[in-house]
């Protein structure tokens, strides 16, 4: 799918307009956004198989958001059902649930990558007992921390992929009509060329977030609708994404 390069201060440029979205309807966004956690809470408590379920739902979840959001874009009114339209529509349904499951493979390629480390550490200390080999701590200690970082560049490599998979990846499989593979490479495409503006975006991010935690975290009801317009602003601005042509 087309893309195109914008400005670094377009980062700022989303969550202004991100904002723009949130407070034609705040109340409504509120409430959307203590359901979504609601359920969020609610999939954890179960062992497991709750986490599992939880990474495959949110990006329908999530897509439902992003549809509201463009509802409003389009002039018509944000109902709290919209949460559910991943739910609702079922040609979307599957690509949204195979978005998570690509992202929880990805989780799951970062825990063998921590257990391969940790089990190599084990292995290579028996080996070295069984061996009788003596090597200077200076020179372990050397060791498992070129490997430790080598490990970390890893995992930092994998969780950037999933986020650039799943940044655009939603929008495009429940907005543009895209199946979840072709969304995920275009979305880490997208998120490569215009690496500059979301690293702005990213920057300023991490402030909010601090300043949503301090209230008792009550911040993040609001900021949790200002994220959905501002990834929604990227999108349409980065795809080129007419007003009318959202599903």
């Amino acid at each position: 799918m087309a893309m195109t390069r914008v400005d670094a201060g377009r980062g700022w440029g989303w969550i202004v307009e991100g904002w723009q979205l949130f407070v034609k309807a705040p109340g409504i966004w509120i409430v959307i956004m203590l359901i979504y956690l609601g359920i969020s809470v609610v999939l954890s408590l179960i062992p497991f198989v709750g986490s599992l379920a939880s990474m495959l739902v949110s990006p329908v979840l999530a897509g439902g958001m992003l549809y509201g959001a463009a509802t409003q874009v389009r002039g018509e009114s944000l109902e709290i059902t919209h949460l559910f339209r991943g739910f609702q529509d079922q040609e979307r349904m599957g690509p949204l649930v195979l978005l998570g499951a690509i992202s929880l493979g990805g989780y799951v390629l970062m825990a063998l990558v921590v257990v391969l480390f940790m089990g190599g550490g084990l292995m290579m200390g028996a080996a070295m007992d069984s061996t009788g080999a003596i090597v200077p701590p200076e020179a372990m200690g050397g060791l498992f921390a070129g490997a430790g970082l080598l490990a970390g560049l890893i995992l930092l490599v994998v969780l950037a992929l999933i986020t650039m998979a799943l940044f655009y990846g939603v929008p495009l499989v429940m907005l543009g009509g895209q199946n979840a593979w072709p969304a995920a490479q275009d979305s880490v495409a997208a998120c490569w060329t215009n690496m500059l503006p979301l690293l702005v975006f990213g920057l300023i991010y991490l402030v909010l977030v601090v300043v949503a935690i301090i209230p008792f975290g009550l911040g993040l009801l609001i900021l949790g609708p200002v994220t959905v317009g501002a990834v929604y602003a990227s999108y349409r601005e980065v795809f080129g994404v007419g007003v009318n042509s959202a599903r």
